[in-house]
Formats: C-alpha cells, sequence, structure tokens
C-alpha cells in the first residue's frame, strides 16, 4: 500500500498527463492532502490538529499507524508541491457522492477545531475546499455545526 501512495505521487507530479481513474489509494492522498491544508493553513501546526488529522484518516480509510504516518507525510509533500487545490477535489467529486463530501467537510471542521478555535484563515480554506466539492452553504454550516457538536467547542 506505501508504494502505491509514493507512485501516485511520482505520476501525478511528475506526469501531467496521467489521466487515470483514482483509486482508493489516491483518494485517501487527496482527503488527507485537503485536510493537511487545513492544518496548515493558519501557519501554526498544532499537535492537536495533527492528531485529529490522523484520527479522521483512520475511521474514513482503516488504515494503520504506519500507513497514516506514510499517508500524512505524502499530504505534507503533495500539498507543498501543488499550486491549486482542484486536482484534489476534482477526485473526490469523481468518485464520492454528495454525502462524502459532506462529511469529508465536516472532518475538515473537527481538525479546524482541534486546537480549541476556528482561526480566519482554517474558515476561509474550508469554505474554498467545501465549494470546490458543489457543497451549498447551507451544507457548509450544518458541517461545522456537527463538527462543534462532536467536538464540544464552541462557536467563533
Amino acid at each position: 500500500m506505501l508504494k502505491t501512495f509514493k507512485q501516485f505521487v511520482e505520476a501525478h507530479f511528475t506526469d501531467s498527463d496521467a489521466l487515470t481513474k483514482p483509486d482508493a489509494h489516491d483518494i485517501a492522498l487527496a482527503a488527507a492532502t485537503l485536510m493537511f491544508e487545513v492544518v496548515k493553513s493558519d501557519s501554526d501546526i498544532h499537535l492537536f490538529e495533527n492528531q485529529k488529522m490522523a484520527e479522521q484518516l483512520r475511521k474514513q480509510f482503516d488504515l494503520s499507524n504506519e500507513e497514516i504516518a506514510e499517508l500524512v507525510t505524502l499530504a505534507e509533500n503533495a500539498s507543498d508541491a501543488s499550486v491549486s487545490l482542484h486536482g484534489f477535489t476534482r477526485q473526490l467529486c469523481d468518485t464520492w457522492d454528495n454525502l462524502q463530501r459532506c462529511e469529508l467537510v465536516e472532518d475538515l471542521w473537527l481538525i479546524a477545531l482541534a486546537d480549541g478555535k476556528i482561526d480566519a484563515h482554517e474558515r476561509h480554506i474550508i469554505r474554498k475546499i467545501a465549494a470546490l466539492l458543489y457543497l451549498t452553504d447551507r451544507q457548509i454550516t450544518l458541517a461545522k455545526v456537527a463538527a462543534q457538536s462532536r467536538s464540544s467547542v464552541s462557536p467563533n
């Protein structure tokens, strides 16, 4: 599985003509990269946010600790190498239904809330990702409310 992630990154960041249907590994990397975008958006990477990201990836994709560590590293590299979120969100739109995309946005809010507050930069990147996932303002708000109730952090 770990080789597949490395192969994905090499193929997608060295060969722009690679047009293959995303598989489960591609989807996991796309979701992890979007999660990492939220983690790094406030320019202050907190341990709590990284832990919440790993927890959400474990729940979503049923990965081992080793696989999660590798995936997070690859997501960080993909995030640093990418100039756009569109490729990642397109993969998710092509394979996930609306409910799955809403659940991802809820996960993004949970990650933002992990340090006890939602920074303006976190709010902005989550809304940007959600728009690229073709979610409505209502869906974004409902995902945020659900995340707040799950994390027991008051809204800000």
